[in-house]
């Protein structure tokens, strides 16, 4: 009698959690996730959204180009747009630099070809105008290089407010030249330059992280060559460069910059450089670059026990009750694997690198650790999907961790989060369930606030993805 009690109980649960929303699978569509790099969601409104991707292979089996697919309301593909990467030649290499919404009606990708035939390295904007379904390509600046070993390097960042690029080209030198860097600041908004500046330095440093602030100023971190020198940091703007002291004997790592009010600061995980470290990663910074201070450097021991981490990236950032919430993702190498090279013989091994721990920290607007929330998530392949995908609908936080663990709802207040009773996909009807259902590509959620939508994504062993619709979903 009791069993029959639970059960009736559990299936009244379970029908009441079916009737909060509904599934809906749309028709698998070809994606290649060996090769389509940093997938995103873009250019959403009522009735379409697009699936932005990149495809960077050079070498004998060339393919350099962006890939932009339309989806309509039911996440059926409508079309496919494809453009090359400029500059295509065999004796041509390409960098890819990264893809952002520019708006909610143009994506824009950054890429770099170079060679030893022409001896230029040309740096490109390629923008995809959802109202014109039609890419354009534009140069932004071009350099003479020695070779494709002495070439400089180059960096694109942006702001966290997406008010700004920096692009950002160090021309090739020895340790025994001055150190030069052209700085070109892009209006976020419509692509152009605001301004843009030669840095240049002539001491025993070198930049090792550069970082664009929310007022549009780029900031470079540098690091000596030597140990009995203490590190600094760099604002330049379009009417100079003005050095600020970091204050402590530390190595700055990623630093990302966030604005309280008008004024920019840094927040930076770090370690010192003299004496016994427990880790890359064992405090964490805010630091005033007004005041060229060190506002507060809390001790930060999660990541110390964690084998082989190489880096520790802020995946978001929000200001919220005046708290800094920071989303941050690790990436450890777990092994190797054999490679084969395009004939067929035994290649270099490869590291194998996956995603792990993830933690919501909490700092205060003066710099003090509040509070350190491990998010439940699983590792997984860095070269694919991410540990979780983030969704911040009016102030409440989802988080999205694959199949396995699920879509949780965030309470920062209470230190913990829990699963989302809304959305549970064991409970939907899943057509490729039992035909190589593969796994979900976490960072690959939206959501659509005018009809109560979220849409996830999931890649298929058989060189597939799909999409799929919760609907009735009440944040």
């Amino acid at each position: 009698m009791k069993l029959k009690r639970f059960i009736s109980v559990a299936l009244l649960v379970v029908t009441s959690m079916i009737g909060q929303y509904k599934v809906e699978w749309a028709s698998k569509f070809e994606f290649n996730s060996k090769l389509e790099k940093d997938p995103q969601f873009v250019m959403a409104d009522n009735y379409n959204h697009y699936l932005l991707s990149v495809v960077n292979v050079d070498g004998m089996l060339v393919n350099n180009q962006v890939i932009v697919r339309k989806f309509d309301q039911k996440n059926q593909l409508v079309d496919t747009y494809k453009q090359e990467f400029p500059d295509k030649d065999s004796q041509i290499l390409h960098n890819y630099f990264g893809s952002y919404e520019v708006g909610n009606d143009k994506v824009v990708v950054f890429t770099e070809s170079y060679s030893n035939k022409t001896k230029i390295a040309a740096i490109y904007k390629i923008v995809f105008d959802k109202a014109t379904a039609k890419f354009t390509t534009t140069v932004i600046a071009s350099y003479p290089i020695l070779s494709l070993s002495k070439s400089g390097d180059i960096n694109v960042i942006r702001s966290e407010n997406g008010n700004y690029f920096g692009v950002i080209y160090q021309k090739y030198g020895t340790k025994k030249d001055p150190e030069e860097s052209d700085c070109i600041v892009l209006d976020g908004k419509n692509l152009n330059v605001v301004w843009q500046k030669t840095a240049t330095f002539q001491d025993e440093f070198y930049t090792n992280e550069r970082v664009i602030t929310n007022s549009g100023r780029i900031v470079f971190v540098r690091s000596p060559r030597s140990y009995k020198l203490l590190n600094y940091i760099t604002v330049i703007d379009a009417i100079g460069q003005v050095n600020k002291e970091v204050g402590e004997e530390v190595k700055l790592q990623k630093p990302v910059a966030v604005s309280i009010g008008t004024q920019d600061y840094l927040v930076a995980f770090n370690y010192p450089t003299k004496g016994v470290r427990g880790g890359d990663f064992e405090n964490l910074m805010l630091y005033d670059l007004e005041s060229g201070k060190i506002l507060k450097n809390n001790k930060f021991k999660d990541f110390n026990s964690i084998k082989d981490l190489k880096e520790v990236n802020v995946r978001n950032v929000f200001l919220q009750n005046n708290e800094i919430y920071l989303f941050t993702e690790g990436k450890f190498q777990l092994g190797t694997r054999a490679t084969t090279t395009s004939f067929g013989s035994a290649g270099f091994p490869e590291p194998i690198f996956k995603n792990g721990p993830a933690n919501l920290i909490l700092l205060s607007f003066t710099g003090d650790l509040l509070k350190n929330i491990k998010l439940p998530t699983d590792a997984t392949d860095a070269d694919v999907t991410r540990s979780f995908g983030l969704l911040n609908i009016r102030g409440s936080y989802f988080l999205n961790t694959g199949y396995a663990s699920g879509f949780f709802t965030l309470t920062p207040a209470s230190g913990f989060t829990t699963r989302a009773s809304q959305v549970n996909f064991s409970y939907s009807n899943d057509p490729y369930y039992n035909t190589g259902s593969g796994i979900f590509m976490n960072q690959l959620v939206r959501y659509f606030p005018d009809n109560n939508r979220l849409v996830f994504a999931r890649i298929h062993s058989d060189g597939q993805m799909s999409l799929v619709n919760v609907t009735d979903f009440k944040p």
